[in-house]
């Protein structure tokens, strides 16, 4: 637990010297938090609920979909570019 805690302290601490945090971040990490948070609470919800093949199945999607978008042959389609 304190591995992670000074590990945190030490990250935040260099994202701020970087300038990595930025207001304009900090405004994104409001609007997506409760998203974030809502799909958490409802992926726990259902957790336990499939059985493992539709587990799989459903892991192996999401795999294919961000191997998928992150193709740098997509790059211009999805970032329009």
């Amino acid at each position: 637990m304190l591995f992670f805690g000074a590990s945190d302290f030490f990250s935040l601490v260099s994202y701020l010297l970087s300038g990595l945090i930025t207001a304009d971040a900090i405004k994104l990490s409001f609007l997506v938090g409760p998203v974030y948070g809502i799909g958490v609470w409802f992926g726990a919800s259902l957790f336990g609920k499939a059985s493992e093949a539709l587990f799989r199945s459903i892991c192996y999607a999401l795999i294919a979909a961000a191997v998928i978008v992150g193709l740098p042959a997509l790059d211009g389609v999805l970032r329009g570019r």
